[in-house]
């Protein structure tokens, strides 16, 4: 028997086509300190094939994940192109380009006892990193870079610590101080007070001039630096170009100045030793008013002006002068012994106080002097308080760095540290964006 079987096939079937994932879209970007969130759809596949989603920051695989969200540190200050790309197990591929901005850092640096330069994230309230430091430093920043003068004039990357840029115009010293920069040359002393002037390009000194010895940090202009040198009584200004003296004002046997100048448009503003107060033309040093305070009531405050008014102090007396001729507006005496600069924020004034192993800051209005409010530290304090977002920063011997409320006095936080904090904090806003310097920095806001 002959059986024949045979088998059909439809003409009319068609092979099944794979679908493309759908449309990709980015709906939210979240930052917890320099940590990004990003969360995409779920893309709809309409042939409910599982979907892989690889997630790509400047062309860099970071991850590949079935979810629709990832987390990420990303470095501040920084803008970054991201892909992501939904594929299916056939090939079928969606994409999506985006960009996104890290925020701006926003980083607190001070110094202890130690010689320990500290870096606080104050997004995080987190120390980013410590550092070797000279404990008479000025920390001046420059782009992301902050100074410091530890074996070599050194430029450390404000967000790791690394060193990014170095000098060493004086090589028989391995520490610099006093350090400024006028985003051309750096200026800064070395051990036995020779005024180094250093190119940030090419890291080469064009100049030193020798002093002796100074006192106080450097004030800078346009054309000058202003050098308070208690070895010689004279307030130098110095040329920035060639290192010569443009002019100098000298004091009488046995005075001294003992603070930097305020620069204010056309003059500058210092006090002596003596208890006389000046007002001088920046350009010539010639006298426009003096006022004369009484013997002895050294100036030790560097000044800062609010309004018309000059805000300055000795050991015992903050005085607001009139900007104009010198004559006093008002006084406030605390009990206890100013060594601290005043801030000014939001018309009012920040100044720290000791008295015999206690200290107090002290909040004051700006218009009258009248005190608003004290806070209570630990120990003596020679830390001139800094203000940004109405939070006080400041330091004192007990150990203790304090984040302070401006309006209240009231504590936010408090860093307790192995070593006594004895210098004035900076704070730095991305890559020197904006820079708060206490008032008795020559770059000061």
């Amino acid at each position: 028997m002959l059986i024949i079987c045979s088998c059909s096939k439809n003409d009319d079937d068609i092979s099944l086509v794979n679908s493309n994932p759908g449309e990709l879209k980015l709906e939210e970007i979240s930052f917890q300190g320099n940590v990004v969130t990003l969360n995409w759809n779920d893309v709809i596949d309409l042939d409910e094939d599982i979907i892989y989603y690889s997630l790509y920051i400047n062309s860099i695989l970071i991850e590949k994940t079935t979810l629709s969200t990832s987390t990420l540190p990303l470095e501040y200050n920084n803008k970054y192109d991201g892909k992501i790309i939904a594929t299916d197990k056939n090939g079928g591929v969606s994409e999506l380009d985006f960009s996104i901005e890290s925020p701006k850092s926003k980083i607190l640096f001070f110094s202890d006892v130690s010689g320990k330069l500290i870096a606080h994230d104050l997004i995080t309230n987190k120390t980013l990193w410590e550092s070797d430091t000279y404990i008479r430093e000025a920390h001046t920043t420059y782009k992301n870079m902050i100074f410091s003068g530890v074996d070599g004039l050194n430029g450390i990357n404000i967000l790791t610590g690394e060193l990014e840029w170095t000098s060493s115009p004086s090589n028989n010293y391995n520490y610099y101080k006093n350090i400024i920069t006028d985003n051309i040359n750096v200026y800064a002393f070395n051990d036995v007070s020779d005024l180094q002037c250093v190119n940030i390009e090419t890291g080469e000194k064009l100049w030193d001039r020798s002093f002796l010895d100074y006192n106080a940090t450097l004030s800078i202009d346009e054309t000058r630096i202003f050098v308070s040198s208690r070895n010689d009584d004279h307030l130098f200004a110095i040329n920035k170009v060639t290192g010569g003296t443009d002019w100098s004002l000298s004091l009488d046997a046995s005075n001294k100045f003992y603070t930097n100048p305020l620069i204010n448009n056309d003059n500058i503003y210092i006090g002596d030793s003596y208890g006389v107060f000046y007002a001088i033309n920046r350009n010539n040093g010639n006298k426009i008013w003096t006022i004369d305070l009484g013997r002895y009531n050294t100036f030790i405050v560097s000044p800062t002006i609010f309004e018309n008014t000059i805000i300055t102090g000795t050991y015992n007396t903050l005085y607001s002068l009139h900007e104009n001729n010198g004559s006093i507006k008002w006084t406030y005496s605390p009990e206890g012994t100013i060594q601290t600069s005043p801030f000014i924020y939001n018309n009012s004034i920040y100044i720290g106080y000791s008295n015999n192993g206690t200290a107090e800051l002290i909040c004051l209005n700006a218009e009258n002097g009248n005190l608003k409010w004290k806070y209570d530290l630990s120990s003596n304090t020679t830390t001139s308080p800094i203000v940004y977002e109405d939070t006080v920063y400041m330091g004192d011997w007990g150990n203790n760095f304090y984040a302070i409320n401006s309006n209240t006095g009231e504590l936010e936080w408090k860093i307790q540290r192995a070593n006594s904090i004895i210098s004035s904090p900076t704070i730095v806003i991305g890559n020197s964006d904006t820079v708060i310097y206490p008032s008795s920095h020559g770059l000061k806001n």
